[in-house]
């Protein structure tokens, strides 16, 4: 063999090694943006979830505010209802 041919082998050689090498670099890429894209989405699904645990703690705290305003409104509307028959008992004049 001359040394021309030698060279030739070699260089082919190393194209073929260089061309599996970014083969499995790319693959190995993939695989791993497959991956990240995976955990992208476990993690939306999990905020997703804490959001709506924190939605539903939010509607039961607004619930029970509504709740209580509406004890107090019905509670100052007996008050204001018994404040007002005692005091237009009190502005009819005695005949």
């Amino acid at each position: 063999m001359t040394e021309h041919s030698v060279v030739l082998l070699i260089s082919f050689a190393v194209i073929a090694v260089m061309a599996i090498l970014i083969y499995v670099v790319s693959r190995i890429h993939v695989i791993c943006s497959t991956y990240v894209a995976g955990c992208d989405q476990i993690a939306a699904v999990t905020a997703a979830y804490e959001l709506r645990q924190t939605l539903n703690q939010i509607l039961a705290n607004t619930q029970r505010i509504e709740h209580s305003l509406h004890n107090q409104r019905r509670v100052l509307n007996d008050a204001h209802k018994r404040i007002s028959a005692v005091t237009k008992g009190v502005e009819k004049p005695a005949r």
